[in-house]
């Protein structure tokens, strides 16, 4: 009996959140048509796209710089040139906490490594869970959304209306669903309170249509 094919999950999805070696240059240096179209003003991306890496070592002496491993597990480092040299991201900075970088792009820095430069502090987020977490938790929205019927996050119930049975969503990540408090309570203790700082997390990427471009994101 075939086995029905999982939908793929946005995170996974390698065009609009490409690993390092996929992402683009710098226009400066060549413009990739994958990433942007030509119009009457110039080129301008036609889809947005994001980095998404976990953070596995960080410096902040004069500027803050992050090494990173993305999706395929290749290690690179993120350099902050805002205006504060990242130094209002600093609190937030852990070793094994994710970073996302809207719009980043390929770019060799004055010691010939070939890193990402973020200039703009709206475009960089840090996101409280490791990568392994979030990319889960935006398998587990991808899945909900394809129609699976929503279950207990603790005994594993089925809601049906049928029945009366009425699952909660959890206030905070709006997407975990309870039967009542005491399967709410063991489930935060069991791991939810781990896997909905992910899912909030995710929340914001799959409020969002990547494949059109109107107008720039930011965080």
């Amino acid at each position: 009996m075939p086995t029905s094919k999982k939908p793929q999950s946005l995170l996974r999805n390698n065009f609009n959140f490409p690993t390092f070696s996929s992402l683009p240059d710098e226009p400066k240096i060549e413009i990739d048509l994958k990433y942007y179209d030509s119009g009457p003003f110039g080129f301008k991306p036609s889809q947005h796209w994001c980095f998404v890496g976990e953070i596995v070592e960080f410096v902040g002496l004069v500027r803050v710089l992050l090494r990173v491993k993305d999706k395929d597990g290749q290690v690179v480092t993120i350099g902050l040139y805002t205006d504060d040299r990242g130094q209002a991201l600093a609190s937030q900075i852990k070793i094994g906490h994710t970073v996302a970088v809207l719009y980043s792009e390929q770019h060799r820095f004055l010691d010939m490594t070939v890193g990402i430069r973020v200039g703009d502090t709206s475009n960089i987020k840090i996101i409280p869970c490791s990568l392994e977490q979030l990319l889960k938790a935006s398998d587990d929205v991808a899945t909900l959304r394809k129609g699976q019927p929503r279950r207990c996050g603790s005994c594993g119930k089925e809601e049906n209306a049928s029945d009366n049975t009425h699952l909660r969503l959890c206030s905070r990540c709006r997407h975990t669903a309870y039967c009542g408090e005491d399967c709410q309570k063991k489930a935060w203790v069991a791991g939810h309170k781990t896997d909905c700082k992910a899912l909030v997390g995710v929340r914001w990427f799959t409020e969002r249509n990547w494949r059109m471009f109107y107008d720039w994101f930011s965080f």
